[in-house]
């Protein structure tokens, strides 16, 4: 797609003894968060080193707001910016002293005020004086995505970014990151924890031994699932739902008090159709859901291994 912030095409990564990345193409449009998905070695960091020039590619391409990285790679190499799962920061240096020396690499400008800004943004403020090794291990995270910040990438490839983080941090970072899709960040991001890349992704992309198993958007994908295990809750006519849910072939159907759970295997249009027929039958539907996460559902339904 040339109007793809973020273009990744047959991407391929041999090493002596395996394909790590075999065939990957992928489209991240500006504003949208893709969440790479899939269990360890399935090639999701290798991937991300490919595309920002860490890691030599076998073949394939990779093109940043429509031009080839590898013709351009000094220009395109500022619009991309990769926080790795472990990345070391410099015990002896203070928190502002970390971000001044990226700063200057970066040579971004206003450096002294963008510090300040990436600081805020990932709540380090009050340890901008504090040396790296008193941070925690989550505050070293969030100092470690403000460098990532810094020269503020058109592009973020974000490997597990939440690991060691609280509870608090990761609500934190989730709502940083609804803030950079709205400002129209391209994002790649990787992580184990299903629900939370719910919270804010689009899309996602599964990964297992190196392919991808599926991708696309979150809608996109859900219209493919075949099975669905839903909660439904209705406040008049309850007498009239299980009937229709029985006559609708529903599998595992459990009724209580004023609604029900049960699964169902004939895809989403069907399962449109099945709440279309109650609401004309006069059930007032006060809950529809899948049980789980949806994200989750893809996953466990797109043939890759469980996460580890």
């Amino acid at each position: 797609m040339s109007d793809a912030a973020l273009s990744i095409q047959n991407l391929r990564v041999d090493f002596p003894e395996v394909i790590a990345v075999n065939d990957v193409s992928l489209n991240i449009g500006a504003g949208d968060v893709c969440g790479l998905i899939g269990p360890n070695g399935a090639g999701k960091t290798t991937t991300m080193r490919a595309v920002c020039g860490l890691q030599e590619c076998t073949r394939g391409s990779v093109r940043v707001a429509g031009h080839e990285l590898a013709r351009k790679p000094e220009a395109l190499k500022r619009q991309l910016g990769f926080m790795p799962d472990f990345c070391p920061t410099y015990d002896q240096l203070t928190a502002s002293e970390f971000l001044d020396h990226f700063g200057r690499a970066y040579s971004v400008p206003n450096r002294a005020k963008r510090i300040d800004e990436c600081l805020e943004l990932t709540w380090l403020t009050e340890k901008r004086s504090a040396l790296c090794e008193e941070l925690s291990r989550g505050m070293k995270q969030r100092l470690v995505l403000a460098k990532t910040l810094l020269p503020d990438p058109g592009v973020l490839l974000l490997d597990e970014p939440a690991s060691g983080l609280d509870p608090l941090g990761r609500m934190e970072l989730r709502k940083l990151l609804l803030d950079l899709r709205k400002a129209g960040k391209a994002i790649l991001i990787s992580s184990h924890i299903l629900s939370e890349l719910s919270g804010f992704c689009n899309q996602a992309a599964i990964m297992e031994r190196g392919k991808l198993v599926m991708s696309g958007t979150i809608a996109e994908l859900g219209q493919k699932l075949t099975l669905w295990k839903m909660s439904v809750k209705w406040r008049n006519n309850g007498d009239k739902a299980p009937g229709i849910l029985r006559a609708a072939n529903v599998n595992n159907l459990e009724v209580a008090g004023d609604g029900a759970t049960f699964t169902f295997n004939r895809g989403a249009d069907a399962l449109d159709e099945l709440l279309k027929t109650l609401v004309l039958e006069g059930v007032r539907i006060s809950e529809w859901r899948p049980i789980g996460d949806e994200l989750e559902q893809i996953f466990l339904q797109s043939g890759a291994k469980d996460l580890m």
